[in-house]
């Protein structure tokens, strides 16, 4: 398999300057460079320089993915419009990463698949898809981060399970590490209804579906705030600090509204059902493992019901069926044989179903000798069973 790497940056806060186009075209001769975006891809080699330094000094968002399995998403935000100490408590060593550069706060998440990514992958469209959890996490939401960190403590079990021959199995060690377990971060509100960025983050750093079923349980619903209260808050402003905020709007600041917003919503007492409280990684690990084996048992249940519906209608039929088998055999083309055959399949189920199997063998012994000399459609019969 040839190596592939895409990497791609966007800016959303400000333009790129045409020197800077410039200077980033210089990284590549192949580099697609707008004013807001640039694309990388390799397919021998690498990017020239650090992608954190370049997304610091020129971008706010950056998209990675390499055939070997490497996966990584970083955003760039404005430092007070950020709470740093929130966001680091969903961080995981060398998978999620919250640092400080300058007057910047760097998101990180990183994925390293040890096997690769199975079949095709294309790095084109991911971060268009992704770009708006930069905005959610400006406006307070934090779902990514949660989403972020079950998919590192999922990828972290993974390695574990790799390693478990090389562990200790003694029960006061296992004790230990219960004691030690740890906590899960606080789990944001309105896990009800995820946004289209959200969905996407899962879908492409595949988190895993029952992990965040037994995570998200937890998750309540946060009251949107009235107009009217926003309102009554815009009104307490004082009137230097309107002209301030209208002054920065004329000059056209970016992200003005976030920082208004919070400013306004600090203003709100908005009462909220707290979080049900922390679990353990062990224990939301182990609620997956149920919840899974649950999905399962319905997945099969649904299977046997749909079965059982197929097999009595079946069983309206079953003289026609019969009917059928012969009209095609009588053909004599390949074709038909291959239509013969599941036919008699679904005719044999019926039979175990209805405790018939008795009935069901004469009626096929009195096949064979109907048409015992049928080469074609005995070498069919053969290879399933049916002779």
């Amino acid at each position: 398999m040839s190596e592939y790497q895409y990497y791609e940056f966007q800016s959303v806060d400000r333009r790129l300057t045409q020197s800077e186009q410039e200077a980033l075209s210089q990284l590549s001769s192949r580099a697609q460079i707008s004013s807001n975006r640039a694309i990388f891809v390799y397919n021998y080699g690498d990017l020239p320089g650090n992608e954190k330094q370049l997304l610091v000094k020129y971008f706010d968002a950056m998209f990675y993915i390499a055939n070997w399995g490497s996966l990584q998403l970083m955003f760039r935000f404005p430092k007070g419009l950020i709470d740093v100490e929130l966001m680091q408590k969903y961080c995981i060593e060398d998978i999620v990463e919250v640092s400080e550069i300058n007057n910047f706060v760097i998101l990180e998440i990183s994925i390293n698949e040890e096997e690769g990514f199975d079949g095709w992958i294309e790095g084109e469209g991911n971060l268009s898809s992704l770009i708006g959890l930069r905005q959610e996490i400006l406006q307070g939401d934090y779902r990514l981060l949660y989403l972020a960190w079950l998919k590192g403590i999922t990828y972290l079990d993974e390695l574990d399970d790799e390693d478990e021959d090389e562990r200790d199995d003694d029960e006061e060690n296992d004790e230990k590490n219960d004691e030690e377990e740890g906590l899960e971060p606080p789990v944001p509100p309105n896990f009800g209804k995820l946004s289209s960025s959200l969905q996407a983050f899962i879908d492409i750093f595949e988190v895993d579906e029952h992990l965040l079923k037994a995570a998200i349980s937890a998750s309540v619903t946060k009251p949107s705030i009235p107009e009217s209260s926003i309102t009554e808050a815009i009104k307490k402003l004082d009137r230097s600090e309107v002209d301030t905020f209208l002054l920065r709007l004329l000059k056209g600041e970016s992200n003005l509204s976030i920082e208004l917003g919070k400013k306004l919503s600090a203003m709100i007492e908005v009462k909220q059902d707290e979080n049900p409280g922390k679990r353990t990684i062990r224990q939301l690990l182990a609620s997956a493992e149920k919840e899974e084996k649950q999905e399962e048992y319905r997945r099969e249940q649904e299977a046997k019901s749909a079965r059982i519906r197929e097999l009595e209608a079946l069983a309206k039929r079953e003289t026609a069926a019969w009917e059928d088998i012969d009209a095609l055999i009588q053909k004599g083309t390949s074709k038909s044989y291959d239509e013969v055959v599941p036919l008699l399949l679904k005719l044999r189920d019926l039979a175990d179903y209805q405790k018939q199997q008795i009935k069901f063998l004469t009626r096929l012994q009195q096949l064979h000798n109907k048409y015992s000399g049928r080469s074609g459609l005995k070498r069919r019969l053969v290879k399933v069973d049916l002779v």
